[in-house]
């Protein structure tokens, strides 16, 4: 019976020395880690550049420059689904965009105006003195958006 004992407390220690285990908890190793680095911010102008030029550009302009025409209102709402998007994308990254948020702010403004003065098939919207002119702040602002998203990710 001695020898067993003897055996097995032999066993148990061979074991203990192989694995590199240890009763006593001081002298445990633990495994280096390394410190994660700061992750770099997601560019968000490569992907929000393009949907702001296909949404607003060239065409928007000039179907608002007829603000009553039902092309007109489907830009604008074409443009407040890509600004709202960009704006969701924004506060998920956590990057500080004050260019972009600014732009976004007055886009909003003017699309919100151009609503509440019923400019869409409204025939009095294509009076020089109307205020449904102001739609061109929201489609001109798709490009001023842009070069904001741009300059906001250039000072990152």
């Amino acid at each position: 019976m001695r020898h067993t004992t003897t055996i097995a407390a032999l066993l148990l220690t061979a074991s203990l020395a192989l694995t590199g285990c240890t009763t006593d908890n001081k002298t445990a190793t633990k495994p280096a880690t390394k410190p994660s680095a700061p992750a770099k911010p997601v560019k968000l102008e490569p992907v929000w550049g393009p949907k702001l030029d296909h949404a607003g550009g060239t065409n928007a302009v000039a179907a608002c420059a007829q603000p009553s025409s039902n092309a007109c209102g489907r830009y604008v709402g074409d443009i407040m689904t890509v600004v709202n998007g960009l704006d969701k994308a924004i506060k998920k990254s956590g990057q500080k965009y004050p260019a972009s948020t600014k732009e976004i702010a007055k886009i909003r403004s003017d699309a919100a105006d151009y609503k509440a003065n019923g400019c869409q098939g409204d025939p009095t919207a294509e009076d020089p003195n109307s205020l449904c002119h102001g739609v061109v702040g929201v489609t001109v602002g798709t490009t001023t958006l842009d070069l904001a998203l741009t300059t906001d990710e250039i000072r990152m």
